[in-house]
């Protein structure tokens, strides 16, 4: 072969080569966390699952590598001074990542969202809907309900003539309402128009006196036209200035004795005609009237308009702007609950007096479209505000109905993908905060739907959880729109439909920790299926089975626990009865009513009458059997701390055990440090340097902020007087440092501690280390840790465990390992009751009950009782029709 020919060939392959790196996301030495040095590449416009055990390094590889090296480099294309304003993300443990694209996470975390965060924020929807009302919306008087129309000038200089003999009124220009900036333009367009002072949010100056404003605040300047007094015909002489601000008045100054017609004072007349012209159409002014009593009255702030206002009663009303509708604006939030729709008040939370809850300030809540104000609109479910949207037209101008048109295409179009992934029984003002963290990942996927992004990598954590598999086939076709739309799609999951639907499964193992961390199994679902070493392939196979007991428990007839009349929420007129000593499970699609019933009502009733503190329960008439029960647990998804400090040994209280063991040293007795020593919470014994946290921020100025290992105790979180205490040769910062199964070995002739850190294990954490900040744990995993905390206590045979799905983030052995947990919980004489979506684990109950027979308002109706089989014998449910797949799968073995 010739050189040329050699060199031809080269070439070729190498070019062969740049297309398979691109059409591949190729990572290479992932080290973060327990990933044990991977390499895997990850198909460009693919659907990949990632699947495993707990612990297994699944968020390890998809999050911690992929997604946070992708943000990283986002970050480090921002200018400096940009970068300033983002936190600071540190390179993931990895030799190198190539081919990766723009990578967005929609995971179950909240984010930044606060009490005024809904769906129609999160989903983008109210900004529409803000538009839609301020273009093409009826405005009204919030005072006599007349329709507003436009006020002249000269109905404003009368609204101001009418003010009594002697009252004091400042006049001014608004020149800026709530923008962000210095502004100095507009000073020197004020100085231009001969005025010397300016008031500038709320503060009165000359203008030579003006500080300078914060360029990232949002500011108000109006400029001050004319400061006089209201003086009558009958009174001596009209108003005199009071400073130099009218010298652009001093011209047309006219005495008082020549009044025109109307009997108005010309001084007024031309502070308000040069106030309108310098705002734009609008004008302010504060206003003193005359003392009654001798005190001087309150300075009143008005604002007068030539654009709104009301024909009946002559109100004025500012222009109505997108931002009138805004809850999250000093310009649209109610003032007296602050655009959060209720109010604390004697130590109870009730729904704000003045907005009734609608968030807004009167005069936006006075606005309608066809009879409907903003807020009635957003409180209605999903598929009627379709339906709603869908029929506007009829009620619209020809004008109107062609200014309506895009934005209601818009407003439908997301309708429509909050739909299809499943929560169209939500409202639109459905706060953010109550929503679970499925359901909140589903409303952020559907929002990504609908932006038309190609060309990005996302990255979803669990988006299955919370939705009943009935609704799993359209959040599947969902994901895979998202995929055929051009992007790459990445999914952490345990379900087994959007297993089967992967075009790629990555199956984590071979356990948690550091007993993970590597890549079993990779290829078509078909592939991992049939792969003898993958353990997910044993369950798709059928090969493994969770296990349904042979014999189930029974209800005993004095033992129940009834709740009548339930109607919180959708819930109708509920009459539920919950069999004491069995594992029940509550089943039923999303929306249906499961929270409804038991965390909305049950809980907080059973509460109460236990004692204990907790908000009010939902509507029902009676509770009956609750003297049967001595004890309530709920165990829920709910962070186990919001510091750093927080850890699971502190949760579970095992550092409070181990710190004994270190005080009772010959080391710690010889240098006098008592418990209180060895925790990284107390002045003594914590490194000074970091506070105990194990690491140290550092201010950048215009760079982003760096967050350090500590210098002086390397992260160990103590100081060296305290480390040098050892337990069989381990320091307190070791044991930290040790997973759940290594320290339970440790300590293993330390009874209490040793039965801790086993209640631990048994729910499947060992791999999650004891120092590990809470911060850094997923919800299934704190909920875990709160049931493992709950084994190691003494069991009073009556307690009733409120579990909110305990499967998330959970794989079948996982799942498996859990319904052993709660059948020794149950065999101990407890009740133990479960929402819970995952069939397997419903499969195992003893009892159900499932409601329904839809989500939102169609559903709320228990639509059955029972043993599984019982239920399974009705397939006309949603419920009835999986159990019946999942028993008749799977054979009745003991469990």
């Amino acid at each position: 072969m010739s050189k040329v020919a050699s060199n031809r060939k080269q070439r070729k392959s190498a070019r062969a080569k740049t297309r398979s790196a691109a059409n591949t996301i190729q990572i290479r030495g992932a080290r973060e966390h327990n990933l044990q040095n991977v390499d895997v590449d990850i198909a460009h416009d693919k659907l990949t699952v990632i699947t495993g055990v707990s612990g297994s390094g699944k968020s390890s590889l998809a999050f911690d590598t992929l997604f946070a090296e992708g943000q990283r480099q986002y970050i480090d294309s921002l200018s400096a001074y940009a970068r300033q304003f983002l936190d600071q993300i540190p390179r993931p443990d990895v030799d190198s990542i190539s081919g990766l694209a723009p990578t967005l996470a929609i995971d179950q975390k909240p984010g930044s969202s606060h009490g005024r965060s809904t769906v129609a924020t999160i989903s983008e929807i109210y900004d529409f809907l803000r538009l839609l009302y301020a273009r093409v919306g009826t405005p009204h008087c919030s005072h006599c309900q007349s329709t507003i129309a436009r006020q002249s000038p000269d109905a404003v200089v009368e609204s101001l003539a009418s003010l009594p003999d002697g009252t004091k009124v400042v006049m001014m220009a608004p020149m800026v309402r709530g923008r962000r900036g210095v502004h100095r333009e507009v000073f020197d367009s004020i100085r231009q128009a001969g005025l010397l002072r300016v008031r500038t949010d709320g503060e009165t100056y000359l203008l030579d006196d003006v500080p300078d404003l914060a360029p990232r605040k949002n500011h108000t300047i109006e400029a001050v036209v004319d400061r006089l007094v209201i003086r009558h015909p009958q009174s001596i002489r009209s108003s005199e200035t009071t400073t130099a601000e009218s010298k652009q008045l001093d011209s047309k100054r006219i005495d008082s004795k020549r009044i025109d017609s109307k009997r108005i004072d010309p001084r007024l007349r031309e502070s308000v005609l040069l106030a309108l012209r310098l705002g734009n159409g609008l004008a302010s002014s504060l206003i003193q009237k005359p003392a009654s009593t001798g005190e001087p009255s309150e300075w009143t702030e008005s604002i007068f308009s030539t654009a709104m206002a009301c024909i009946e009663c002559g109100a004025s009303f500012e222009e109505i702007e997108p931002r009138t509708f805004s809850f999250n604006s000093p310009y649209g939030a109610c003032p007296t609950c602050d655009g959060l729709g209720r109010i604390d008040q004697s130590d109870q939370t009730i729904v704000c007096p003045d907005c009734h809850g609608g968030r807004l300030r009167k005069e936006a809540l006075s606005v309608t479209i066809d009879g409907v104000p903003i807020n009635e609109l957003a409180s209605m479910p999903l598929h009627d505000a379709a339906d709603w949207f869908a029929k506007i037209g009829d009620s619209l101008s020809e004008v109107q109905s062609a200014i309506a048109a895009p934005i209601t295409r818009e407003v439908l179009k997301r309708l429509s993908f909050l739909s299809r992934v499943g929560v169209d029984y939500l409202t639109l003002d459905r706060s953010a905060s109550s929503l679970s963290g499925g359901e909140l990942q589903r409303v952020r996927l559907a929002t990504s739907i609908g932006s038309g992004l190609v060309g990005v990598c996302y990255v979803l954590d669990e988006p299955s959880i919370g939705l009943h598999p009935a609704d799993h086939d359209r959040l599947i076709d969902c994901i895979l729109d998202l995929r055929d739309q051009g992007n790459t799609v990445i999914v952490v999951e345990h379900d087994e439909a959007t297993m089967r639907a992967a075009d790629d499964l990555i199956d984590m193992g071979e356990g948690a920790g550091k007993n993970g961390g590597k890549i079993i199994s990779h290829g078509k679902p078909k592939r991992v299926e049939k792969d003898p070493n993958s353990l997910t392939g044993h369950y798709l196979a059928g090969r493994k089975r969770i296990p349904i007991p042979a014999e189930r428990r029974k209800p005993k007839r004095s033992q129940w626990l009834t709740l009548s009349d339930v109607q919180t929420h959708n819930l109708k007129k509920v009459t539920a009865r919950f069999p004491l000593g069995l594992l029940v499970g509550i089943s039923g699609v999303s929306g249906s009513g499961k929270s409804s019933l038991v965390n909305d009502t049950l809980a907080p009733a059973l509460a109460a009458h236990l004692g204990l503190q907790a908000d009010a329960p939902g509507p029902f008439t009676k509770m009956t059997g609750a003297e049967q029960i001595d004890k309530m647990i709920v165990i829920d998804q709910s962070p186990i701390g919001r510091s750093p400090r927080s850890c699971p040994a502190t949760y579970s209280g095992v550092l409070d055990e181990i710190r004994k063991v270190f005080a009772k040293t010959r080391e710690a007795k010889t240098r006098g440090f008592t418990t209180s020593r060895f925790s990284f919470n107390a002045a003594a014994g914590r490194c000074e340097l970091c506070k105990g946290l194990g690491v140290e921020r550092i201010e950048m100025n215009f760079l982003s902020d760096l967050f350090v290992t500590c210098t002086r105790c390397g992260g160990k979180r103590f100081n060296r007087q305290t480390l040098q205490v050892r337990f069989k040769g381990a320091s307190i910062a070791d044991v930290l440092a040790m997973s759940i199964d290594d320290a339970a070995s440790f300590f293993e002739n330390v009874p209490r501690i040793e039965r801790q850190l086993h209640s631990l294990q048994s729910v499947g954490l060992g791999y999650v280390h004891l120092g590990q900040s809470s911060t850094t744990l997923s919800g299934g995993e704190a909920q875990r840790i709160k049931l493992g905390t709950e084994l190691a206590r003494v069991s009073t045979g009556r307690t009733l465990y409120l579990l909110d799905e305990p499967t998330t983030g959970l794989h079948f052995q996982d799942i498996e390992r859990l319904v052993n947990v709660l059948n020794q919980l149950v065999d101990a004489g407890n009740t133990v009751l479960v929402i819970e979506h995952q069939f397997d684990l419903l499969a195992a109950c003893d009892w159900i009950i499932d409601l329904g027979p839809t989500g939102g308002v169609e559903g709320g109706q228990i639509v059955g009782t029972g043993s599984p089989e019982q239920l399974a014998n009705d397939p006309t449910t949603a419920t009835g029709k999986y159990l019946q797949q999942t028993l008749g799968r799977f054979s009745h073995t003991s469990s």
